[in-house]
């Protein structure tokens, strides 16, 4: 069955003040808001390729399986349907082995720092592997079904020094709806000089054209950054309008950044599409000189990353950083080869 992967920022991003007021279940009192009703009945976890502590959120229209050991959501898909995510099949089941910094397994996550700052954390002056600070390490997980009949899951990971922060990810599955609705947030437990942003990352296998904003007010030349890698050509890299459309190409190995304030980008395998687009608020500079939307692409290894990204912002104790991603699976109606792809992308976003 093909598909639409879409992830919309609908909260934006904000600074709050923090209060520790929670559900008399220990779940945090946002997931009892007008929007999301108190939790009736816990989801209790299972097995999925391998990983016995898995939690599935599921309806009559989608499925998402949550893994916490590896703070990953492993599995999207609309039911019937695959899930767009790359899952390393030497390493389902698995989880990282002690003093891996990196659990190159795919899947969808967000990494709290921005990739500037590694080097600065990492105590090798290098900017890759993540540093210890961030190695994958295992979250908490609890899933209810609501009063609603939305299925839920809390995943939450606690990070010590020297970020001294606590990452949290709410999803929620209304019945009857596509859509996965993700609240992102970011609480500063302690000081810390080290400024925070929520960089999600999708891991899609195979992907062969990839789609992104480009604006007339970019100060990226032609509205797109080379972040790593040569400059891709025309035939590579085709403008299509107020978007470019990258052509992945055989043994390529780039990253490509866009400032558009638009904020989304797709990737197509064959006639399937994912688009993800991200709505932020506050104010700030983003990482990499601007960029709002980023796209990793290693053909050699067999996928690609879209990712977006909000401001940085540096916590005081007590505040929050905060965003609200929906991600929503429709069947496409179209082929999306060449700058199809961003036409579609373009309806997507309502432009």
């Amino acid at each position: 069955m093909k598909f639409f992967l879409r992830i919309l920022a609908g909260a934006g991003l904000v600074l709050l003040p923090f209060a520790a007021a929670t559900a008399q279940n220990g779940t945090p009192a946002a997931c009892c808001t007008a929007a999301a009703p108190p939790p009736v009945a816990p989801i209790l976890p299972s097995e999925f390729l391998g990983w016995t502590n898995a939690f599935r959120l599921a309806n009559d229209q989608a499925e998402a399986v949550l893994v916490p050991d590896i703070g990953r959501l492993v599995h999207f898909a609309p039911r019937p349907g695959t899930s767009p995510f790359r899952l390393d099949p030497a390493l389902q089941g698995q989880t990282p082995p002690a003093g891996e910094r990196f659990f190159n397994l795919g899947g969808d996550w967000f990494w709290p720092v921005a990739q500037a700052r590694w080097a600065a954390l990492s105590g090798d002056a290098q900017d890759w592997p993540p540093p210890a600070a961030l190695a994958d390490l295992p979250w908490t997980c609890s899933a209810w079904t609501d009063a609603g009949g939305a299925q839920c899951a809390l995943m939450t990971r606690e990070y010590g020094a020297p970020l001294h922060i606590l990452a949290s990810r709410l999803f929620r599955l209304e019945p009857g709806s596509a859509a996965l609705v993700v609240q992102q947030r970011i609480e500063r437990t302690a000081a810390s000089e080290i400024p925070v942003v929520l960089w999600n990352i999708s891991q899609i296998a195979r992907a062969g054209r990839i789609a992104l904003p480009v604006d007339k007010a970019s100060k990226f030349r032609g509205g797109v950054k080379v972040l790593m890698g040569s400059k891709p050509d025309r035939k590579q890299l085709a403008r299509c309008g107020n978007a470019v459309v990258y052509r992945v190409a055989p043994g390529a190995e780039i990253k490509l950044g866009s400032d558009s304030p638009r904020g989304w980008i797709a990737a197509a395998r064959d006639a399937d599409v994912i688009f993800e687009s991200v709505l932020n608020t506050a104010a700030g500079e983003f990482p990499d000189g601007g960029c709002v939307v980023e796209v990793y692409s290693n053909e050699g290894l067999g996928y690609s990353e879209i990712e977006t990204l909000s401001p940085e912002q540096e916590l005081a104790p007590g505040t929050v950083l905060q965003n609200t991603l929906r991600i929503e699976i429709a069947p496409p109606d179209a082929s999306h080869a060449g700058c199809a792809l961003a036409a579609a992308a373009r309806a997507l976003a309502g432009e």
